[in-house]
């Protein structure tokens, strides 16, 4: 299938950290100067994180769930992991993958306005990042104020943000990439799952053209993940991106320029060029079910 849209500069790349819950705005952030986790509170297409000095980025989740509500695809809180993976998660690789997840999730219900499963979701957060060491993160004040805001968006979106920003600190300070990676995939492969789960996001060009654009952020995901696995934890889990990746290396794109408008007057200039993604139905469906499999090894 073939689909259009306009061009988005930069749209391959960003922080697709599950800590995205937390915004809204379609501008790009300036570069970070250190190591972060950390995400304002305005939802970005993209997030930047800086490894080691070098740039990753995976898309956000929260405007991923974000596009997905625009679309008109239904909001199906059984898609989202079992909170009880919480209690079952035993070693740092399955514990930094369901920080992602669980994020994605929070995300994805904090979007769709259910204020129970999302207050859920935090909570099961909490089980994991006590697990991993980032026992100071949560604080106890902000579950409550985040269970008194359940009915409004806005405040649970800046609540799921806020809840992490002890977190981002002590990884920064501890050089502990090998988890922040690890919650990068975890987040994006469930942003993808949640959104590939529906069988009407083949419908929407908008969704289809989305997906197709991750070919960028796989590539980007999978260096990080190998970059930062100095232990050799996480082989399963670059083994099945990388299988991912040659799935979307048969993802087609094509770019056509126009020229742009500039409003003088508004100083704005209107970017009219489109990108074409091309996904063929098999290959969709491939997709689909390689992201669901990577998806259940993270959960095992």
């Amino acid at each position: 299938m073939s689909v259009s849209s306009p061009s988005k500069i930069a749209l391959g790349l960003g922080l697709g950290l599950f800590l995205a819950a937390c915004g809204g705005s379609d501008h790009q952030s300036d570069q970070p100067k250190t190591d972060t986790l950390a995400v304002d509170t305005t939802p970005k297409e993209t997030e930047l994180l800086n490894v080691g000095g070098r740039i990753f980025s995976i898309p956000s989740p929260v405007q991923t769930a974000l596009a997905m509500r625009k679309a008109g695809l239904k909001y199906q809180k059984e898609l989202t992991a079992p909170l009880e993976n919480a209690e079952a998660a035993v070693n740092k690789t399955a514990q930094s993958t369901l920080l992602g997840i669980l994020g994605a999730d929070l995300a994805y219900a904090t979007v769709h306005k259910d204020g129970q499963r999302a207050m859920a979701t935090m909570q099961a957060i909490e089980k994991v990042g006590n697990k991993l060491e980032l026992t100071n993160s949560f604080d106890r004040a902000l579950l409550d104020r985040f269970k008194s805001n359940l009915g409004s968006e806005d405040s649970l979106l800046q609540f799921s943000g806020v809840a992490f920003r002890a977190a981002d600190k002590y990884l920064k300070q501890n050089q502990r990439h090998d988890v922040s990676a690890l919650v990068l995939a975890g987040g994006w492969i469930e942003s993808l799952y949640l959104t590939v789960s529906d069988p009407a996001a083949a419908g929407d060009q908008t969704i289809v053209n989305r997906i197709g654009e991750q070919k960028n952020a796989l590539n980007a995901l999978v260096e990080l993940v190998q970059a930062s696995d100095a232990d050799g934890g996480a082989e399963k889990v670059v083994v099945g991106l990388k299988e991912l990746q040659s799935l979307f290396d048969k993802v087609t794109s094509t770019y056509t320029y126009q020229e742009p408008v500039t409003d003088a007057g508004k100083k704005t200039t209107f970017i009219n060029s489109t990108s074409s993604v091309t996904i063929a139905a098999d290959q969709l469906k491939a997709i689909v079910a390689k992201v669901t499999d990577i998806r259940n090894m993270m959960l095992a």
